[in-house]
């Protein structure tokens, strides 16, 4: 495929795009629902805290039992809208989306930790993760397969299915990319650091209620006659969006935590923007893939024995 310009199309939010920010919210309140219930299945079977011999296969059984259940939930939803989801391997002409996915998140990460070395922030303190002094790396590196396993199958599902197949519906390509990007990293952002594989609750209720608040704006647009009042129908939605850009503000409290928000917002919008020239789920499982790795990475290698949150 090859090398396309990228240009942002206008769009705007009609009846079409309204369908499918309702269909988003309905398949992400069914991953949140699902994680809970792996949560409660993993408790009773295993008891609430796994001890160190048993945290592997703790994380084997809930992990494989939490993808099972969403790449279920894309499979048939893939069937019941006949999407195509690019289930192919990237081609030669795809090269260039391949590096750039492979690339530019331990480039970001980098970029961040130097930025938290300078001002002072560790990095552990914005990932939340840490280990120890004299972690041996064989078993760091299992927990890090294993969250490989189970958090690169499950964004790509979330991200790329049921977002971005679902928009790219009813909005041009690139417009599709934009809406990819800010939706996934609303609705993945976790408050503990990184990405999340599964909505937290207020962000799913701020969805829920961000596509009321559209759908006032749509369909009451229709209803009035006087076309400068019809932009007073958005007001809800307006306010929505607002609240949620004043929330992620708030929730920055340095420099490196900026950064470190706007590096995970980047590489879903990697991810968005290559899966979308590529046609192929494998550029962007890449993106997250080298996300996941190059934070554990930066931890383990800079940071080990450091607890600092």
């Amino acid at each position: 495929m090859a090398l396309r310009t990228w240009s942002l199309p206008p769009f705007r939010v009609d009846q079409p795009l309204l369908v499918e920010f309702g269909f988003v919210t309905v398949l992400l309140t069914g991953v949140f629902l699902w994680r809970r219930f792996v949560v409660v299945a993993r408790t009773a079977l295993l008891g609430p805290l796994p001890t160190t011999e048993s945290l592997l296969l703790t994380g084997l059984v809930s992990g494989g039992l939490l993808v099972g259940g969403v790449v279920g939930l894309a499979a048939a939803y893939v069937r019941i809208r006949d999407l195509d989801v690019g289930l192919r391997r990237p081609t030669r002409a795809d090269l260039p989306f391949v590096v750039l996915a492979a690339l530019a998140p331990p480039t970001l990460v980098g970029s961040t930790k130097l930025v938290g070395t300078v001002t002072g922030v560790p990095y552990n303190s914005l990932t939340m993760t840490s280990y120890a002094a004299d972690a041996p790396l064989a078993p760091v590196a299992t927990l890090a397969g294993l969250g490989l396993l189970v958090g690169v199958p499950t964004l790509v599902a979330v991200c790329q299915v049921f977002v971005q197949a679902s928009v790219t519906r009813a909005v041009e390509d690139d417009g599709a990319i934009v809406l990819t990007t800010l939706l996934a990293g609303f609705l993945v952002g976790s408050s503990t650091g990184g990405l999340s594989v599964a909505p937290e609750l207020g962000r799913l209720v701020g969805a829920a209620v961000g596509v009321v608040a559209l759908g006032v704006g749509v369909y009451g647009r229709k209803q009035v006659a006087h076309v400068g009042l019809r932009y007073l129908t958005y007001v809800p939605a307006v306010t929505v969006a607002g609240a949620i850009v004043l929330a992620s503000v708030a929730e920055v409290d340095s420099v490196a935590g900026g950064l470190f928000a706007a590096t995970h917002l980047a590489v879903l919008g990697v991810a968005a923007y290559t899966y979308s020239r590529t046609d192929s789920l494998v550029v962007p499982a890449l993106a997250y893939g080298c996300l996941s790795v190059s934070n554990a990475v930066v931890v383990y290698a800079f940071e080990a024995g450091l607890q600092s949150w």
